[in-house]
């Protein structure tokens, strides 16, 4: 009886060994590919209220998940709001006429909400809208 005992465990090994040694053989590759989304929404809370020279425009929230980041994109009327101060945050540009300007630079993925003032130029605010873009890079 004892003989029948060390058998069957010798069995049990023998076949339990080539089951471990194959599974750990086998892997797995997962690969997932993720949509770059970038997104601008604002929201007019606040407008219309002046600080010093600035006019509040409300705040906005950007959110882009694109890996190697984004620029944030102002687009007006070409020919209007030159010399207007943009400020976004702790970003400030004077716009130049051309229509469109890069008001700031993330070097990654981010989500923010930020305020947003404008402080006229000689011409005061000779349009009544622009657009914030958000470009990956």
């Amino acid at each position: 009886m004892i003989r029948k005992f060390s058998l069957g465990i010798a069995s049990v090994v023998l076949v339990a060994a080539p089951t471990t040694a194959m599974a750990a053989s086998y892997g797995f590759n997962l690969r997932l590919t993720v949509a770059v989304q970038c997104t601008v929404q604002h929201q007019a809370t606040g407008f219309g209220i002046v600080s010093g020279d600035a006019v509040s425009l409300g705040t906005f929230r950007e959110y882009c998940n694109a890996p190697a980041g984004y620029n944030l994109v102002i687009n007006y009327t070409p020919g209007s709001l030159e010399g207007a101060r943009i400020i976004a945050g702790s970003d400030e540009i004077i716009l130049n006429g051309s229509g469109q300007a890069v008001l700031s630079r993330a070097m990654g993925p981010r989500v923010r909400e930020r305020p947003i003032a404008a402080i006229p130029g000689e011409q005061g605010f000779d349009t009544d809208r622009f657009e914030l873009r958000i470009i990956p890079a």
